[in-house]
């Protein structure tokens, strides 16, 4: 076995300093530049705001669907409801061409809960629905449907909970301002004009972001019109042995042309209403928020909303009264028959 020794002279000492400093110091000067120079990356837009409802629904305990303002701004929904209508799940009832009442689930509106930011909001129908077109979706920030109940959730939402959150100085720090203009040209109106549409918001934070301040409102006229042809009292079924002995029935003689068999059904109306309707609407809305956080985990807010929709509704009616009397009719030809005619 053969023992090498190596002998260390001045020079590969010193050599061995020179180049040992040599290779710390770029890496010390990179650290300091990593440490000086963060770049940070902040996406926005369309695929923000699809982060922003997967980490509500990653976070939730239960079912729960989200949309937010960038979702809201984007789309060509002119209120809330319309926008909620492209969530799964959830389907609206329209009101002049707007969207008005939001179903989920295949429950009714009336059995939906909606909240303003954990509130429960009043109702203007007359029932337990709530009208969205009351909302503007300018102040707006995002929206949560619940699917499922929680124990922190109000109770009342069989098909869901909605949750309608405003905007919040304190969660978007700094100064924050938008004016929008925009102008309504509804084709459904036969003597309405172009209408305008003025939104604005002011938010900022004072005191190292400890105090913020947001006023925002909306103010829309709207103008259409719609035509409806309705059967004001409904249908009346009867099997097709049924003569004109029973009220609302029609004789089983040679006088009718295509009548029902003793094995068909046949329906009558007893009346028909034909409506030409004319709305003016004005819709304002208004919210002033302030916060205040002394520390990072106490923060009180103080928010005032109101909403107003003024309706103003002209109309004109054709309606028929039908008699059952002995008559000659013809009858369209299936299963379940109308009459066609009536002489």
């Amino acid at each position: 076995m053969k023992t090498i020794k190596f002998t260390k002279t001045k020079l590969a000492t010193s050599l061995s300093l020179v180049l040992g400093v040599g290779s710390m110091l770029p890496a010390y000067a990179a650290d300091e530049a990593s440490e000086e120079n963060i770049e940070v990356i902040s996406v926005t837009g369309i695929r923000g705001s699809l982060i922003k409802s997967m980490d509500v629904k990653r976070s939730s305990s239960g079912v729960v669907d989200s949309i937010s303002a960038e979702d809201i701004g984007k789309f060509p929904d002119t209120n809330l409801a319309e926008s909620l209508q492209r969530i799964t799940g959830v389907s609206i009832d329209r009101s002049n061409g707007e969207g008005s009442k939001v179903s989920v689930r295949g429950f009714g509106p009336d059995y939906n809960l909606i909240t303003l930011n954990g509130r429960q909001m009043p109702v203007t129908t007359g029932t337990r629905s709530f009208d969205f077109a009351n909302i503007a979706s300018e102040s707006i920030s995002g929206v949560e449907v619940n699917k499922t109940s929680k124990a922190s959730d109000s109770t009342g939402g069989i098909g869901s909970t909605i949750n309608i959150l405003t905007h919040k100085p304190l969660n978007s720090p700094g100064l924050k301002a938008t004016v929008g203009v925009k102008a309504v040209d509804d084709k459904s109106t036969d003597n309405g004009s172009v209408t305008p549409e003025l939104s604005g918001l002011y938010s900022n934070t004072f005191a190292d972001d400890t105090f913020g301040i947001s006023l925002s409102a909306s103010y829309q006229e709207r103008e259409s019109g719609n035509q409806q042809a309705q059967v004001g009292t409904g249908w009346r079924t009867f099997p097709g042995t049924t003569d004109n002995s029973e009220w609302g029935g029609v004789a089983n003689d040679d006088s009718q042309i295509n009548r029902p068999g003793d094995e068909d059904f046949y329906s009558v109306p007893q009346t028909t209403v034909y409506r030409f309707e004319e709305q003016q609407r004005t819709r304002t809305n208004g919210q002033l928020v302030l916060q205040y956080s002394p520390v990072d985990s106490v923060v009180a807010s103080l928010d005032y909303t109101y909403m107003r929709n003024d309706i103003d509704t002209q109309s004109n009616d054709v309606s028929a009264w039908f008699n059952f009397v002995p008559s000659e009719n013809v009858w369209s030809d299936g299963y379940v028959c109308n009459t066609a005619y009536l002489f």
